[in-house]
């Protein structure tokens, strides 16, 4: 009886062993495949927030040294290099009002559309009696502006075929306002990578353009407010 209880106690003893050197075997081979296998990744510690910092900024910093600015590549490693971006940057700002002034002189000067281009307001309250327009000038203006009422028919003709020329200027507008729209979110973009240099390189080029086209249009006689890119949203 004895000898069939310690032969019972070595097997149980022997399947522990073996299962135990299966185990380990398997936890070796999977560590080994693991630290040979770059596609696999690996999780040296830390949370994900700090993964995150190190990988971009979350609130304005003076460091520019190796970030990307829309692109990958597009980063400075030294004061020349970030300048550079900084007029870039600046004039890029530049373009973008300018093609809001380039939209409104093309609708009032060459396409003559005066209906979006022309804003038109008729004070009721005629204060001033030496006025050069006077009531009768006003409902003139105003009529010439806003043209006779349309029947639908008419309306869906002219909305979907113009004309060839009108195809034509539709074109032009829609390039305008594709550029206009690019350049703006990646000025958006540029701005939202938090470091000082490049947002005050975009603030200072909407400014200092804003300035400048405004007297433009003042020198030019161009209502710049009528313009459908004049802002950066």
């Amino acid at each position: 009886m004895s000898d069939m209880i310690s032969s019972t106690s070595s097997s149980m003893n022997m399947a522990s062993m073996i299962s135990s050197s299966v185990a380990s075997a398997s936890t070796s081979t999977v560590a080994s495949a693991t630290s040979h296998d770059p596609s696999i990744p690996t999780y040296t510690g830390g949370s994900m927030d700090d993964m995150m910092d190190m990988d971009m900024n979350t609130y304005l910093v003076t460091d520019y040294s190796d970030y990307p600015v829309i692109f990958k590549n597009l980063k400075a490693s030294s004061k020349a290099a970030a300048f550079g971006i900084f007029c870039v940057l600046f004039f890029a700002a530049f373009v973008f009002r300018g093609l809001a002034f380039l939209n409104a002189y093309l609708e009032q000067r060459v396409f003559h559309n005066y209906t979006n281009a022309v804003i038109v307001q008729n004070d009721p309250c005629a204060c001033d009696p030496d006025s050069e327009l006077d009531q009768k000038g006003d409902d003139n203006a105003v009529s010439t502006v806003g043209g006779t009422h349309k029947s639908f028919g008419r309306i869906l003709k002219e909305l979907f075929m113009p004309g060839m020329r009108e195809w034509k200027k539709d074109l032009v507008r829609l390039i305008i306002a594709f550029v206009s729209a690019m350049i703006g979110y990646g000025l958006m973009l540029a701005a939202m990578s938090f470091v000082v240099l490049y947002f005050f390189a975009i603030c200072l080029g909407l400014a200092f353009s804003e300035v400048f086209f405004n007297r433009l249009g003042i020198a030019m006689g161009i209502n710049r407010a009528a313009s459908s890119h004049a802002s950066l949203h």
